[in-house]
């Protein structure tokens, strides 16, 4: 909290400099002083970002559980990102039954949307690295039944997993430039507080592919 009061007062200052001297200077000049300044906005929004997601991670509440369909769950994270990637194709497998769960809808929501949004960037980071020709970016969700339990799997065509993956579930640790290293511990932990694990493995190879990208596993 201490932190995060004195971002907005910085954050507008930056603003009324910009709008109250940018006018009175030279264009390049004012082209500096724009830039300089949308750097400060730029970087008290990522601070804010930072302190949100250490708080989440800080103080993540109990689950609040009830019986919900874990299948509608997926669907509807899956629905959720086909509209926030529409150049990356989202396919889905899953049971047309129910699988009626004792699980917090909004938690677990949560981190399906965040593992589903990290398959994403993982296509991103190989695409800025330079991706293999004819690369279709795809991201493959399913759910099942695995005895008594469920398993959901989200499996991308991305840059795949570092050697030291294990490290990727620790606070502050990132393979992205703009990652604050807290998505997968927040996820990592709400699926524990719901009695399952959260394991990444190498995908299989897609069709049309050489490489492995990465698949995160609910059980």
């Amino acid at each position: 909290h201490e932190i995060k009061n004195p971002l907005t007062p910085i954050q507008l200052s930056a603003e009324r400099i910009k709008r109250k001297f940018a006018p009175k200077l030279g264009e390049e000049n004012s082209d500096q002083l724009q830039s300089m300044t949308d750097v400060i906005v730029r970087q008290t929004n990522d601070l804010r970002r930072i302190v949100d997601e250490f708080s989440k991670f800080a103080r993540m509440p109990e689950p609040e559980r009830r019986e919900e369909d874990l299948v509608k769950l997926v669907r509807d994270a899956v629905i959720l990102q086909q509209q926030g990637q529409p150049d990356v194709r989202i396919k889905a497998d899953l049971p047309e039954a129910e699988m009626p769960s004792d699980l917090d809808a909004t938690m677990i929501g949560q981190a399906l949307t965040n593992l589903i949004k990290n398959a994403g960037e993982a296509i991103e980071s190989l695409q800025q690295k330079g991706a293999p020709e004819g690369l279709v970016p795809e991201i493959r969700v399913s759910a099942k039944r695995a005895g008594n339990a469920f398993e959901v799997r989200i499996a991308d065509n991305g840059i795949g997993l570092p050697e030291d993956r294990a490290r990727l579930f620790e606070p502050y640790v990132t393979t992205r430039d703009a990652g604050t290293g807290l998505g997968l511990p927040i996820v990592k932990k709400i699926i524990e507080e719901h009695g399952g694990t959260l394991t990444l493995e190498d995908a299989p190879v897609f069709e049309g592919h050489a490489h492995n990208g990465a698949m995160a596993v609910i059980r």
